[in-house]
């Protein structure tokens, strides 16, 4: 089974009918989906570790090296440019803000693509985050994404995708929308309730041990 958990950090629903991006419309038809919620202030090392450790982790507090980290340990995933650090964590380790989405996008999908053959695989996209928080174009950088992200579902067998906050609400890297975005393969715990981020955690477990 190739199976993918991938988080876009800024994807937002608020802007899937300004920006109509089609494979993730489609998805938003096709397969299970809800909101995960993350209340300011989102530090996305913070978010990031409560998805990876299934638990709420606070800012700051944090001391577990990351090859330690549970989600990891328990599935054997290869993790991808985790924003758990910077520069990120994983097979792809880049510098927030450093590189264009694009040449993000590209480095991670064609690890991806090679290491799903053999393993789970955690990944993490940071450019569409940076780029928002710097005014970007949105609607081209949500067409950007909606094509990798073509590409990796379309090679995997099972999937989550995610974003553990919403778009930017100011400059500040803390600052977003409350809600995120939840598509995948397997369904969220309950139907009338928004996702919580070390729910993500085990919902990947779940789809990868079976337990």
């Amino acid at each position: 089974m190739k199976a993918l958990l991938i988080g876009v950090d800024g994807l937002s629903y608020s802007s899937f009918m300004k920006c109509n991006p089609r494979f993730l419309l489609t998805l938003f038809s096709s397969t299970f989906r809800g909101v995960v919620l993350n209340r300011r202030p989102q530090y996305p090392s913070s978010s990031w570790l409560s998805i990876l450790e299934m638990r709420e982790v606070q800012p700051s507090t944090f001391d577990v090296s990351p090859e330690d980290l549970t989600l990891i340990k328990e599935t054997k995933a290869v993790p991808v440019n985790l924003p758990i650090s910077n520069p990120t964590f994983g097979e792809v380790s880049l510098k927030y803000g450093e590189v264009s989405l694009q040449d993000e996008l590209d480095k991670v999908t064609e690890t991806i693509l090679s290491a799903v053959e053999k393993r789970p695989v955690i990944a993490g996209i940071t450019g569409l985050d940076a780029l928002l928080h710097r005014g970007g174009d949105k609607c081209q950088a949500y067409s950007i994404v909606d094509n990798a992200l073509r590409k990796l579902v379309n090679a995997v067998d099972d999937f989550i995708i995610f974003s553990p906050f919403g778009e930017p609400k100011s400059a500040s890297e803390t600052d977003h929308e409350d809600y995120g975005i939840y598509l995948s393969t397997v369904p969220r715990p309950s139907d009338h309730e928004t996702v919580k981020l070390p729910e993500i955690g085990y919902l990947f477990l779940k789809l990868v041990t079976g337990s």
